[in-house]
């Protein structure tokens, strides 16, 4: 496949490039600085911000069978700054997409947003909407920008994410339910995303569960 990535530097976008290409897909990333990809591995990338410059978002989608959204904001809990972008991006992707008829995307969204929310317990959505409602309203806005696109969607909820390595006994469900184990490795939710987009079937929602301690790689 074609695969654009956006947000191919962070956390979970790296994995994300490194799996795909060694899976044997053609992988662009699109990331706010081009320097900060190592492009030997066979990458392409075109540098933009997915939730200010449309003509850069265009650009990298265009040529694409399915795109990746691999980004995060940088959550005020964690005192890290910056603006909330995943709804800008989202709206500049499904406008993107129209503009080049690319029609396949899959995005990572915390768990207990969106329509997960309904699933969740009382205490989780009281912290998503007191101490981290800036975060979740963005994440919340990105997901009904999806369900009114048109587009072939999937939304993978995930929980906490960790840097351990992959396990490959990740676990995904259309069941609305909460991820068990909560924690899932950022090396095995980029597996989680690279096969739902490689999966003929479109599913909306999957939520996906991490491995078990002790689970072999």
């Amino acid at each position: 496949m074609r695969l654009l990535v956006v947000g191919a530097n962070g956390g979970v976008g790296c994995q994300v490039v490194s799996q795909g290409l060694a899976r044997g897909h053609r992988v662009t990333g699109l990331v706010r600085r081009a320097e900060a990809l190592d492009t030997a591995t066979g990458l392409s990338v075109v540098e933009g911000a997915a939730g200010d410059d449309l003509s850069s978002v265009s650009r990298a989608v265009a040529g694409h069978d399915a795109v990746i959204c691999a980004l995060g904001n940088p959550l005020w809990l964690a005192g890290r700054r910056g603006p909330a972008v995943m709804a800008r991006a989202t709206s500049n992707l499904v406008t993107a997409m129209h503009l080049n008829g690319v029609r396949r995307i899959v995005m990572p969204l915390a768990w207990g947003s969106g329509t997960s929310r309904y699933a969740t317990s009382l205490l989780l959505r009281t912290l998503t909407r007191l101490l981290i409602r800036r975060d979740y309203q963005d994440f919340d806005t990105a997901e009904q920008i999806l369900a009114a696109s048109g587009l072939d969607y999937t939304v993978v909820y995930f929980g906490v994410l960790t840097d351990r390595p992959a396990t490959s006994a990740w676990q995904a469900t259309v069941d609305l339910r909460a991820p068990h184990p909560v924690a899932v490795s950022r090396a095995d939710l980029a597996q989680c995303l690279l096969a739902v987009a490689e999966w003929p079937d479109k599913v909306t929602r999957f939520t996906v569960s991490g491995a078990r301690t002790g689970t072999a790689a």
